[in-house]
């Protein structure tokens, strides 16, 4: 029913979904791109998000 919900929201939605972090999974060879804050009003994470930015146009896509 959330799934449902979600996709049919004009707005986005988060699905909250309790997993148990010790439980047995299979292993995986995915991994998740999680950038440095685009907006920040600290000089550092700006220049830690342009080097992000200029390091992601050379990235080679895997798929």
């Amino acid at each position: 029913d959330a799934l449902r919900a979600a996709v049919a929201s004009p707005r986005t939605t988060v699905v909250h979904v309790e997993t148990d972090p010790l439980a047995p999974a299979p292993d995986s060879e995915a991994w998740w791109d999680v950038p440095v804050a685009e907006v920040s009003a600290l000089a550092p994470t700006a220049q830690a998000r342009a080097r992000y930015d200029d390091d992601k146009k050379t990235q080679r896509r895997y798929l």
